[in-house]
């Protein structure tokens, strides 16, 4: 799964995203979900395999978004068993380099969905960072040297993981929630030691990525989650706030505009009081169903329903068994969630709580791809094809569920340049709709594979990233 958005400039022909104001902590990265707004950009309104092409390759699976700076665009794949970081030529397409790591043991991944390569990279002015669930953190130079290598444990999850790395000030962070042992680490980016960990025992499994905040002279690191956000300090990972108000699984990352974050999250179980999952006492299950009277509930004496079918999320520690402590925890979670939309402004002082959360939206909900901020709006993709447009200030809406010629589900997450809206379907459809608060529908493209990886703007150029293929459209 792939899952993020946020405002972002062009800098130096640097695709940056999200953005951090302020020289001392820049946040350099590509798009895996992030909605991007790229304001000096102006890639074709249509384009194809026959219409505005100006080159495509052949490329690895891998659902990784593209990076581009300085003429080099870089993704990851996996292929015969091993981890790829590809670099490329961003005006030609030639192929400049490409490295592999062997995995430790290749995760668990979503069996038609997921890739071993989901993270999208994330890069400074001397090298490209990478991370992989079944190996951990890399780094090399824009040559294609190996800086350094940060082994990690494989990530627990049954859909592989897909939180990428971020850059701050010197470091780069990594998020690694699963169902047992989350963490958080941050590694020098010079080389690849580990500068600090936090541990994140309340969380599960989640695919956002942290995101940095500055605002009223500090920078947060925002880190999605399960249930809540939290912000960070991101020289010593001290927690400074947290807000609660997210699904029991985020996918998504949160947007900041100024002294406002925007988050959105949904996944079952949390639309209303007679769709949310509730699991019973454990006392009463486990006098009913634990057979070898162990006190705890193997798989198969799970009972049927919710928790059979969450067995592999109830069992955080991978043992084959669900005791007590997992058992409780998780109904806490399925008691608390809410699917929703929401504004947090941080107060005068640049306190952040619960209280400073502006308005709560509950229709039309991104799974995967990720809110997009831009011109005082804020967009929501929901999967099936439903476009939102709230007003950033009130969250009220300016058109709600408008129906994309484009049915499917959305794991990329929108782009705007040129005041135009891209969004790209799983199916491979990419819909071209014009910003602003009135729906209006510019383009219908379709590439005819399946994209999972959200899309790059760079000057005239459109990089889009297929199941096989990586396309650089451009404008006349």
């Amino acid at each position: 799964m792939n899952g993020l958005s946020q405002v972002a400039v062009l800098l130096a022909g640097l695709l940056l995203a999200p953005v951090a104001s302020g020289a001392d902590w820049p946040q350099f990265r590509g798009p895996d979900s992030l909605g991007i707004a790229a304001a000096d950009a102006r890639p074709p309104l249509a384009f194809g395999t026959a219409s505005n092409l100006t080159w495509q390759v052949t490329v690895p699976p891998g659902n990784s978004s593209p990076v581009i700076r300085d003429g080099r665009l870089f993704l990851t794949g996996f292929h015969e068993g091993q981890l790829l970081t590809l670099a490329f030529d961003s005006a030609t397409g030639r192929e400049r380099w490409r490295r592999s790591l062997p995995p430790s043991r290749v995760e668990d991944v979503h069996r038609s969905l997921g890739s071993p390569a989901s993270a999208t990279p994330t890069t400074d002015a001397h090298r490209v960072y990478v991370h992989f669930g079944s190996f951990g953190l890399a780094a090399y130079d824009f040559d294609g040297t190996e800086k350094w290598r940060q082994p990690l444990p494989v990530t627990e999850t049954e859909y592989g993981a897909s939180s990428s790395p971020v850059l701050a000030g010197n470091r780069v962070i990594q998020l690694l929630d699963q169902d047992g042992h989350s963490y958080l680490v941050a590694v020098e980016a010079d080389t690849g030691k580990i500068a600090w960990r936090v541990e994140r025992p309340e969380m599960r499994r989640g695919f956002g990525t942290p995101i940095l905040w500055e605002h009223h002279g500090r920078t947060d690191l925002v880190v999605p989650g399960t249930i809540f956000m939290a912000g960070l300090n991101p020289v010593s990972g001290e927690e400074r706030w947290r807000v609660s108000g997210l699904a029991r699984i985020t996918c998504t990352t949160p947007v900041v505009a100024g002294n406002s974050l925007f988050a959105a999250s949904w996944t079952t179980g949390g639309d209303r009081s007679n769709d949310r999952i509730e699991l019973p006492n454990f006392a009463e299950v486990l006098a009913a169903n634990d057979q070898d009277q162990d006190g705890r509930l193997s798989h198969a004496e799970l009972p049927k329903g919710a928790a059979q079918e969450r067995k592999k999320h109830l069992d955080g520690n991978r043992d084959g068994f669900v005791d007590r402590n997992e058992w409780e925890s998780m109904a806490a979670i399925f008691a608390k969630v809410e699917n929703q939309a929401w504004r947090l402004e941080a107060s005068d002082t640049g306190t952040v709580t619960d209280a400073g959360v502006k308005w709560r939206f509950k229709r039309g909900l991104p799974y995967v791809a990720s809110p997009l901020f831009h011109d005082g709006w804020v967009y929501l993709v929901k999967n099936g094809g439903l476009l939102t447009c709230l007003n950033a200030t009130d969250g009220t809406p300016a058109y709600q569920e408008q129906r994309l010629p484009a049915p499917g589900d959305y794991y990329a997450s929108p782009v705007v340049a040129d005041g135009h809206l891209y969004v790209a379907s799983q199916p491979g459809v990419i819909s071209v709709v014009k910003a602003g608060p009135r729906f209006e529908l510019v383009s219908r493209n379709d590439l005819g594979e399946s994209v999972q990886a959200s899309p790059a703007v760079v000057g005239n150029h459109l990089y889009l990233r297929t199941a096989s293929h990586l396309y650089a459209f451009t404008r006349p």
